[in-house]
């Protein structure tokens, strides 16, 4: 028996784990459920984000040099957004 049943349909939900925030998802409904302070994990990864992208902005620590190297398209050069990976289910 499934861990979780979707409230909508009555599916098994499966867990995608992206980003150290656990996400609920419902593959026949497409519903998203976190739990219990995975909102403001979101919001802190949002957060983060924005700081990125203010020009001039000093790095904070290595940490953040390693993430840009990491986390660049390779056809444009350009981050793709971790929001954008945390929903790409």
């Amino acid at each position: 028996m499934p861990l979780l049943i979707s409230p909508i349909d009555g599916q098994s939900m499966r867990t995608v784990r992206r980003h150290g925030i656990e996400i609920d998802v419902c593959p026949s409904s497409g519903g998203v459920w976190l739990d219990r302070g995975e909102l403001e994990k979101l919001i802190e990864i949002i957060r983060e984000d924005a700081m990125r992208e203010l020009p001039g902005r000093e790095r904070l620590n290595r940490q953040d040099d390693d993430f840009d190297n990491e986390e660049r398209s390779p056809s444009r050069g350009k981050r793709r957004s971790r929001l954008l990976d945390l929903f790409d289910f």
